[in-house]
């Protein structure tokens, strides 16, 4: 069982899938822009922290032979710059002992001093802050060692110098996504206007309209335009060849049907009763002309559906020789025609359709016992043929098709023999198998002096 796919919106799917590759690219931008923001408001901050740390540490002298400091009022003014954030500070001398501010501000773990300032981050009675702490070495007489200065501020400032950045990096981002978003819009619908005008070129135009739908000079969708035109041809050509086979059907059935009628209408008028039997024994003929004409246009309706299917599938050719055969000797049993069958392949299996072939060689078979003598000599064989293809070729014994009129016998209703009954549709149902199979068929003079009729089936392609 098919399964087929529901429908869904190219347009709406290009959209979704291009909406969802910006939400990821904003995504990433964003996470991007956040740690951007993050660290320029640190830098700046931190500037300021290390300036006002600085200014206070070169307020800091020996004095009495003690370290000593001036606060210098400059410091305080650079963090004043951030209002909203509180400031705490401490400095002790070389012993590490308190000399001004807070004494239980937290020191960096692991903390070694040299000259370049060391920033971190604590926590200060339940507000998270920035911390630079500055080590300055004294060498005067009596007070040797490292003077540190530690200054901390809350981050109020940095987080809303954060915010502003961030928010406004965002909502720029979202409207250069939603600006791309529209512009996307726009150029799905421009790049998909050729399918829709296609669409509406195929539903205005009337059933009687056969012409070609106009070049496109755009690549991708050229193709489209050049497959539609290629299967409209297809359909007028089969619909052509459907007209046709009707056409010459209905004539060849209205024939039929007239002569049938005839003979009714004649029989039905004979005064003496003697010539009774010959009048029906002549209807009789012409519903058995008519019943294999109706069989043969059906057989030749079904070759012909099966050939545009294509479903052809490895089968042994042999076998099925050997089974229709046996249905031929037994369906003429009570006659004196001999049948012989041979196979010179070793190879047997080629892809084929087993209804089709069935019935083009039951065709074959008909044929030569209908033209044939009443002691006909039929014989079927199986050789190889080249590219590993296989010849079915049926012998007879019969008067055989001249050269020159060998073409014409492939043709539909095409009778080479008016003596003799028939649809004149036997060997166009084998030329049509043959053509289904990507096959030939040939149409030969037998070693015997007979006909040969020779169908080539190609071999498995690789």
């Amino acid at each position: 069982m098919s399964t087929t796919e529901p429908e869904y919106s190219l347009r709406r799917r290009l959209v979704t899938r291009t909406a969802v590759l910006l939400t990821v690219v904003f995504l990433m931008l964003s996470y991007g822009v956040w740690h951007y923001a993050r660290q320029a408001a640190n830098y700046s901050y931190d500037r300021l922290l290390n300036s006002a740390s600085l200014s206070i540490m070169e307020g800091v002298f020996v004095r009495n032979g003690e370290p000593d400091l001036d606060l210098p009022y400059a410091a305080m003014e650079m963090m004043q710059l951030a209002p909203s954030d509180k400031v705490f500070y401490q400095v002790t001398d070389q012993a590490g002992m308190l000399i001004t501010g807070y004494s239980d501000l937290p020191r960096p773990p692991d903390f070694a001093p040299s000259e370049k300032p060391h920033f971190y981050n604590a926590r200060y009675n339940g507000e998270a802050l920035r911390l630079v702490m500055q080590s300055k070495r004294l060498t005067e007489a009596g007070v040797s060692g490292w003077v540190h200065v530690t200054l901390a501020q809350t981050r109020n400032a940095r987080q809303e110098l954060l915010a502003d950045i961030l928010y406004k990096a965002l909502l720029t981002l979202i409207g250069v996504m939603l600006l791309t978003l529209v512009i996307v819009w726009l150029g799905i619908n421009r790049a998909l206007q050729p399918l829709s005008l296609i669409s509406r070129t195929l539903r205005r135009r009337r059933p009687s309209d056969t012409s070609r739908l106009s070049a496109t000079p755009i690549q991708e969708v050229a193709p489209l335009v050049e497959a539609i035109n290629s299967y409209q041809q297809q359909l007028l050509h089969n619909l052509d060849t459907m007209k046709v086979f009707i056409a010459d059907a209905s004539h060849q059935i209205r024939t039929a049907l007239s002569a049938t009628q005839a003979q009714l209408d004649i029989a039905a008028q004979v005064a003496d009763p003697a010539t009774l039997p010959h009048r029906l024994e002549t209807i009789r003929r012409e519903h058995l002309r008519l019943t294999r004409l109706t069989n043969q246009l059906l057989a030749h309706a079904m070759v012909v559906h099966r050939g545009d299917t294509q479903q052809l599938a490895p089968i042994d050719i042999d076998a099925l020789l050997k089974q229709i055969l046996t249905e031929c000797v037994r369906d003429h049993a009570h006659s004196d025609i001999e049948f012989g069958y041979h196979c010179t392949s070793t190879q047997t299996r080629v892809p084929a359709d087993s209804v089709s072939l069935r019935e083009a060689i039951r065709n074959l078979l008909d044929n030569a016992v209908r033209y044939g003598p009443s002691n006909n000599l039929i014989s079927l064989a199986l050789e190889p043929a080249p590219n590993a293809g296989l010849d079915i070729i049926v012998d007879d014994s019969g008067p055989g098709i001249p050269p020159h009129l060998r073409r014409q016998a492939l043709q539909r209703f095409s009778r080479l023999a008016s003596t003799k009954e028939g649809s004149g549709l036997g060997l166009a149902i084998v030329d049509a198998v043959a053509q289904a199979h990507g096959g030939e068929l040939f149409i030969e003079s037998s070693p015997a002096g007979g006909l040969r009729i020779r169908l080539r089936l190609p071999g498995q392609s690789t």
